[in-house]
């Protein structure tokens, strides 16, 4: 296909195998593309990228140039998953969280964002993995703790923002920071938008973190 016979999307997302649509946030569809396609001509015009926790932080290695390129012209980049090789400038590695229970896995909020504006953090601490929708104390009773985060990053990049903590001494496993014109988040855990839930709170962290992206 032509890239550019093609309307532009504001936001794509980048995984690993056949291109799909993720379509967790209704009426907001995010077209999804194979990383190995990743060129300068799939991201032009696009204003918001995010990276699956699956891709392929060797592949990374070798487009930091065009990576940290785009975002130093205003692009706004969501980074998911542990990083182990970092491939960008100022982005620090994963660490693994020395964890016993739910208390060492607790997300609590450091500096206000607005993607995570209205969230209630034992909603993104504990999920169930199965359908249906538990809240309050059913959902702490089958819930299990953890699926948001079981690491951090081990540093924090010069301008950088600690955005969510985890744990008592809230460790970053969210973080923020400028690199030129344009922005990096960080998540250290599984992909930020599966946790866009219809029925809780989560619901707002979806359309929120598009309209980041969007720079909205």
């Amino acid at each position: 296909m032509n890239l550019r016979s093609a309307p532009r999307p504001r936001v794509l997302k980048a995984t690993m195998g056949p291109p799909a649509t993720d379509r967790t946030v209704p009426g907001r569809p995010v077209p999804t593309f194979d990383l190995y396609d990743l060129s300068a001509a799939r991201l032009d015009g696009c204003r918001g990228l995010i990276l699956s926790l699956n891709c392929d932080q060797v592949f990374l290695g070798t487009r930091t140039e065009l990576l940290a390129d785009w975002v130093r012209a205003g692009g706004r980049l969501l980074v998911n998953g542990h990083v182990h090789r970092p491939f960008l400038p100022g982005l620090p590695a994963w660490r693994r969280l020395d964890h016993r229970g739910p208390r060492d896995l607790r997300i609590s909020p450091v500096t206000p964002h607005p993607v995570w504006e209205g969230v209630d953090f034992d909603e993104l601490l504990y999920r169930t993995g199965v359908p249906g929708t538990p809240t309050g104390a059913e959902l702490v009773r089958v819930g299990v703790a953890g699926f948001y985060g079981r690491g951090y990053h081990g540093a924090l990049p010069e301008g950088g923002t600690v955005v969510n903590g985890i744990g008592p001494h809230r460790l970053p496993v969210d973080i923020g920071y400028p690199l030129g014109a344009g922005e990096v988040l960080a998540h250290a855990g599984n992909d930020l938008l599966s946790f866009t839930d219809r029925d809780r709170t989560t619901r707002h962290l979806g359309p929120r973190l598009l309209d980041w992206l969007e720079g909205l």
